[in-house]
């Protein structure tokens, strides 16, 4: 899953996730983090949920990293999402749009819908994607410069249940079919382009699958969670794991404060270390 993606992943601050919540109107949690990593990859991301109605949640965030390439190049990218959600009992819809990348390089506008169903413990999602890329590979030698506009459809499975008072369990996983091959040399074109020591790179937004895993224990008013990751790239076909342990615990009544620390080994960018801090806050009518 792309950098974004799992940083707005964070706002699961209800058991499960935090639009499958019964909302009412006038309700609200706003939310923001940055995280780092030891080669001086930077992401930032802003996340709000609104209850504009009974059972109906309107969710947006807005994110942005930095990582620097091979080249001694900063590669900086944006992320933003709009998605509607409601609830009607006992099933759910949610739609939503995103975009993410760099116009220059390789960007891409999703097209975002899941089904849910949920109930006192736990919560199971039919996911559906479409993405509309399109690459910019730069002049190399004699090479010219080159647009490539293609899209990907993705079907996914995700949800959680509670196995104790304190613990629950959570599980995602996607797909993606492209409808381009690449040749080999841009293939290595591409990705000598976005390579990158970091997990917030663009090139691990253009995935050929992704599952992940995790599990949740609550300590008084804290939590802790770990969740495990894999993903293979659409490109090289490169294998990268994830390893993730986050610590949630009150700052008031209304609001609370996250750290992350990540682990991944890659293909690509062999390990990095991640580090992630978030805040949150909840208001109502």
């Amino acid at each position: 899953m792309s950098w974004s993606r799992r940083l707005a992943a964070a706002l699961l601050v209800a058991p499960f996730c935090a639009s499958s919540a019964v909302a009412a109107k006038g309700d609200y949690i706003l939310g923001g983090g940055v995280s780092v990593d030891e080669d001086d990859g930077v992401a930032a991301i802003i996340v709000a949920d609104f209850g504009v109605a009974d059972k109906t949640w309107l969710s947006t965030s807005l994110g942005r990293s930095s990582v620097e390439l091979p080249r001694g190049q900063d590669l900086e990218t944006w992320y933003g999402e709009i998605s509607i959600d409601h609830y009607w009992g006992p099933a759910g819809v949610r739609f939503g749009v995103a975009y993410w990348g760099d116009s220059d390089i390789l960007d891409s506008t999703d097209w975002l819908a899941a089904i849910y169903t949920r109930g006192d413990k736990g919560r199971i999602s039919v996911d559906v994607e479409y993405r509309d890329l399109e690459l910019q590979l730069p002049p190399i030698d004699l090479l010219v410069r080159r647009e490539i506009p293609f899209h990907a459809t993705g079907l996914g499975l995700s949800g959680g249940f509670r196995v104790s008072d304190r613990t629950s369990l959570r599980f995602a996983g996607m797909s993606y079919e492209y409808n381009v091959e690449f040749r080999s040399d841009d293939s290595q074109r591409f990705i000598n382009l976005l390579l990158s020591s970091s997990r917030l790179s663009l090139l691990t937004n253009l995935i050929d699958w992704r599952a992940s895993a995790g599990i949740a224990l609550e300590v008084g008013s804290s939590s802790w969670q770990l969740d495990f990751g894999k993903w293979r790239g659409a490109i090289d076909r490169s294998e990268n794991h994830s390893i993730t342990l986050s610590f949630l615990t009150p700052m008031t009544n209304t609001s609370d404060i996250e750290f992350s620390l990540g682990h991944d080994n890659s293909d690509l960018y062999d390990d990095v270390l991640v580090l992630s801090v978030f805040v949150y806050f909840y208001g109502g009518d």
